[in-house]
C-alpha cells in the first residue's frame, strides 16, 4: 500500500548534513488522547444507545484538535494541523462503525488510535510559521556554532555545526537561518555565524543558470521517467518528479525562484491519484524534510525525505484505524511494515 503511494510522490535530492547531536523524538497526544470504543453483548436491545454513543464519539473526535493547555498549543503548534487531520479520520472511522448498531448479538465499536504527533526538534515550526521567508542557498559555518529548535536563543540546542561545515539554508526568520537536516526536518542557526559556501556560485549566477531551465523536462517523456514538471498554476516554474505519468499535472501553493519551486507549501495533483495533496518544503524544486501526504479515501502518510528519497520512519494512517510504520533508507524499504 505504501509503496504505491511512494511511487506517486514527487521528490528531490538535497545536500546532507552531519549532526553532532540530535534530540530524540517523543509521541504527543491531543487533550482527549485516542478515542475509546464501546462493547455491547447484545446490541439488538441497545440500538439507539449504540447510535448515540457513536454520535458522542464523533463529537469528541471533532473537539480533539489541540492540547489540554494553551502553553502546549504554543510550544508544539506544528502538531495542531496534524491533530486536525487526524480528527477528520476519527470522524470517518466512527461513521463507518455506525452500521454495527444494526447487528444482532455482540458488537464491538472499535477504538480510534490514530492520534499522534512526534515532538522532534522541528515540531514547533512544522506548520511553516508566518515569519519564515523561503530561501535556497548553500552556506557554511565560519566557526563551531550551536543549532537551535527555533529562531532565537530561547529555543533549545539540538546540535551543532563544525567550522567550515556546509549546509543548505531553506528559510530566513529575521537574523536566523533555517537549515535542512539529513534525517528530515530543520534547525536554526544565527546568520552572523554563516557565510556563502566556498564551492557555491554567486546568487546571481545561480539564478541565471536555473532560469535556463532544469532538464530533462517532463513534456514528451514516457511513464515512470525522472524529470522536471512545469507547474500548471506557475508557468515557467518546475518541480522534480520521480515517477512521471503523462497527462497528469500539478500545482504548488508556495514560492518559485529562478524557475524552480521553493519553500514551504502544498502540492496538489491534477487529476489526483492515490496521493491527492501533500504539504512540506521544496529545496531547489525537490522535496526535503518532513512531508504530510493526504491520500484518497481519507488516509494520511507522514515522514521525511532525504536526497530526494524516502528516508527514515514513515507512518500510514487510515480512517478504519489501521496504522502502519515503515522504515526507509534512501528510497528503499528496510524490513516489513509493522503496526503502530
Amino acid at each position: 500500500m505504501f509503496r504505491i503511494c511512494a511511487a506517486l510522490i514527487a521528490a528531490v535530492p538535497v545536500a546532507a548534513l552531519s549532526m553532532v547531536a540530535t534530540a530524540s523524538a517523543k509521541e504527543l497526544k491531543p487533550k482527549f488522547g485516542n478515542i475509546d470504543g464501546v462493547y455491547y453483548s447484545d446490541v439488538a436491545g441497545n440500538r439507539e444507545a449504540c447510535r448515540q454513543a457513536i454520535r458522542n464519539k464523533i463529537a469528541l473526535c471533532r473537539q480533539n484538535t489541540n492540547f489540554e493547555s494553551n502553553t502546549k498549543n504554543r510550544k508544539y503548534k506544528g502538531c495542531l494541523p496534524i491533530f486536525r487531520r487526524q480528527a477528520q479520520s476519527c470522524v470517518v472511522h466512527f461513521r463507518h462503525q455506525m452500521s454495527k448498531c444494526d447487528l444482532s448479538g455482540a458488537a464491538r465499536i472499535t477504538d480510534f488510535t490514530g492520534f499522534s504527533c512526534e515532538a522532534t526538534r522541528t515540531v514547533v515550526e512544522d506548520d511553516g510559521g508566518p515569519d519564515i521567508s523561503p530561501l535556497d542557498r548553500r552556506m557554511q559555518a565560519r566557526t563551531r556554532v550551536n543549532l537551535r529548535a527555533g529562531p532565537g536563543t530561547s529555543h533549545r540546542v539540538v546540535g551543532s555545526l563544525a567550522a567550515g561545515q556546509a549546509v543548505q539554508a531553506t528559510g530566513r526568520a529575521g537574523d536566523w537561518l533555517r537549515i535542512a537536516l539529513p534525517g528530515g526536518g530543520t534547525a536554526f542557526v544565527h546568520g552572523s555565524f554563516m557565510v556563502a559556501s566556498a564551492g557555491s556560485q554567486a546568487p546571481a549566477q545561480q539564478d541565471r543558470g536555473t532560469a535556463a531551465g532544469p532538464s530533462p523536462k517532463c513534456a514528451g517523456m514516457g511513464k515512470g521517467a525522472k524529470c522536471w514538471l512545469e507547474l500548471a498554476n506557475k508557468p515557467g516554474c518546475h518541480a522534480f518528479i520521480r515517477h512521471y505519468r503523462p497527462g497528469r499535472g500539478a500545482t504548488w501553493s508556495g514560492a518559485c525562484s529562478g524557475g524552480v519551486a521553493v519553500g514551504r507549501g502544498t502540492w496538489r495533483w491534477k487529476p489526483s491519484g492515490l496521493a491527492t495533496e501533500s504539504t512540506g518544503t521544496l529545496v531547489r524544486g525537490k522535496r526535503h524534510g518532513r512531508w504530510v501526504i493526504r491520500l484518497r479515501g481519507g488516509g494520511t502518510t507522514e515522514g521525511p525525505f532525504v536526497n530526494g528519497e524516502l528516508h527514515g520512519r514513515w507512518v500510514d494512517r487510515w480512517p478504519d484505524g489501521t496504522c502502519l510504520v515503515s522504515r526507509y533508507s534512501h528510497g528503499k524499504q528496510r524490513g516489513r511494515s509493522s503496526k503502530c
